[in-house]
């Protein structure tokens, strides 16, 4: 499927059926947090079924009025069987906290997800391309600008490159917070302890004096694996 015959619906992510329902914890559903953690995430997990077999693969991507993009050389094999339009599945988690229980099952974990399923397109207009690029390098390297941190893509690197455009058809969010909620963790006296380890992501703002020297042989964004 490409992008004319795609349909363009940029409604706001929500669940619609019964596949976004969450039965375990329902308390912990936040659809109205689906766009805010799509936005935070920086790996995207999709899964679709290739020759009856299921298949996973990690990936960078950029999230934009309803549609989940992912691009990568030509060259992938998972970008060109996402063409086709099929169904994929994907899902996106920010790890916040570890909680430890005086109990050994309920030691648990403080989290934002996302679960969403959709139809994936091809785009081949190079002005969207380059929009897509571009949002892309400023959400994973924020404050590098063409052209004095880097040389911008060029029409040629854009037609080598591969867009597919996952259509959002619904979606759900879950988190969690707080501490542990063992039967005994609020007792001091209770054997044990019980205690939050917060998950610290370091980021740095991107500078020519910050990270290491590549020998211009490195590749951009794209698949993980």
């Amino acid at each position: 499927m490409d992008e004319k015959t795609a349909r363009h619906d940029n409604s706001v992510p929500e669940p619609r059926t019964d596949r976004t329902r969450i039965r375990r914890h329902p308390d912990r559903a936040v659809p109205d947090r689906i766009e805010e953690f799509l936005r935070a995430g920086l790996i995207a997990h999709i899964a679709y079924v290739e020759d009856g077999e299921p298949r996973t693969v990690p990936f960078f991507y950029h999230y934009e009025d309803g549609h989940i993009y992912l691009h990568g050389s030509a060259g992938s094999g998972t970008l060109r069987t996402l063409e086709d339009g099929r169904p994929v599945a994907v899902s996106v988690a920010l790890l916040d906290d570890l909680v430890a229980s005086k109990t050994a099952p309920d030691h648990s974990a403080n989290y934002r997800s996302v679960v969403v399923f959709g139809r994936c397109h091809r785009v081949s207009d190079l002005t969207r391309k380059r929009r897509i690029l571009d949002a892309t390098t400023e959400r994973y390297f924020p404050g590098r600008h063409t052209p004095q941190d880097y040389a911008p893509a060029t029409d040629d690197d854009l037609t080598r490159m591969e867009l597919i455009a996952i259509e959002i058809e619904e979606a759900q969010a879950k988190a969690r917070s707080g501490g542990p909620m063992g039967p005994a963790d609020s007792d001091p006296k209770a054997p044990g302890s019980a205690f939050v380890r917060p998950i610290r992501v370091r980021t740095v703002r991107a500078s020519a004096s910050v990270g290491r020297a590549f020998d211009g042989r490195g590749r951009g964004f794209g698949g993980t694996a």
